[in-house]
């Protein structure tokens, strides 16, 4: 259960107080990370990878909160949020579950607290998964890079199995659009539209067709990344099934 973290100017639970850098930490055992203020990772140590089997470029790709179990989110943003607006604090034993590449839960305490002047979270966390404790039920979870000019992607194989394609097959925007039910498709593609046109955060659910005829319900969430003269280069995100969460399916 997440959120039982207070706010204090010490640390506890055996997690340091998170430093500017991760060199000071004992990189074996402590996750650090550091995000701006809208919520995006900008650094993360090789333990954050190792852990939950992000790389730095797609745990930057959006929001810290898409990575949290759905019973967790609400509570982590709003003390993130409050210690944000109460000036340079911390967060302290703050437990949630994350989500990792491969579709589990890992169980993380983290210590994190805030700088206004830099505008930046530190975050020192560590792994407390119980493997006798039931994290939750595996999700379908991918990472995709849509490459604008040349119309080109990359899926993780999670993608694939999420779409049903075959894991390898050429992929591009149309190939996802194509999947995307058709009651669906020209709010999707106006999300799209409006993303690479004014560079803000990409979020739609939207249900998709498999091949089989089977249908599933997706969330996105990506971010765009601008080339050297300012234009929409390309959109980054996650994918993530919500099929078996009734209660926010919601089209756009």
């Amino acid at each position: 259960m997440a959120g039982d973290g207070e706010y204090a100017a010490m640390s506890s639970g055996g997690i340091p107080s998170p430093p500017d850098t991760a060199d000071d930490l004992d990189q074996a055992a402590v996750m650090w990370c550091m995000r701006d203020f809208d919520g995006y990772v900008i650094e993360a140590n090789a333990t954050c990878s190792s852990v939950l089997g992000w790389s730095v470029e797609e745990l930057s790709s959006v929001p810290y909160w898409e990575f949290l179990h759905p019973d967790d989110q609400h509570t982590t943003v709003e003390r993130t949020q409050q210690m944000l607006l109460s000036g340079p604090m911390r967060i302290v034993d703050l437990e949630v579950r994350m989500l990792c590449r491969d579709g589990t839960y890992r169980r993380t305490r983290w210590n994190s607290r805030s700088s206004a002047r830099a505008e930046r979270v530190y975050s020192a966390g560590i792994d407390i998964t119980d493997p006798l404790m039931d994290t939750g039920k595996r999700v379908l979870v991918g990472y995709w890079d849509w490459h604008i000019p040349s119309d080109t992607s990359t899926w993780s194989n999670g993608m694939f199995e999420m779409y049903g394609i075959p894991p390898g097959s050429p992929c591009s925007y149309e190939t996802a659009l194509s999947r995307v039910y058709a009651e669906d498709r020209s709010i999707v593609e106006r999300v799209i539209r409006r993303t690479v046109a004014s560079g803000e955060p990409y979020f739609a659910d939207h249900r998709i067709v498999l091949p089989n005829g089977d249908m599933r319900w997706l969330h996105s969430a990506g971010r765009v990344i601008s080339g050297d003269d300012g234009t929409a280069e390309r959109v980054r995100g996650i994918t993530i099934d919500i099929t078996d969460r009734p209660w926010v399916r919601t089209v756009g």
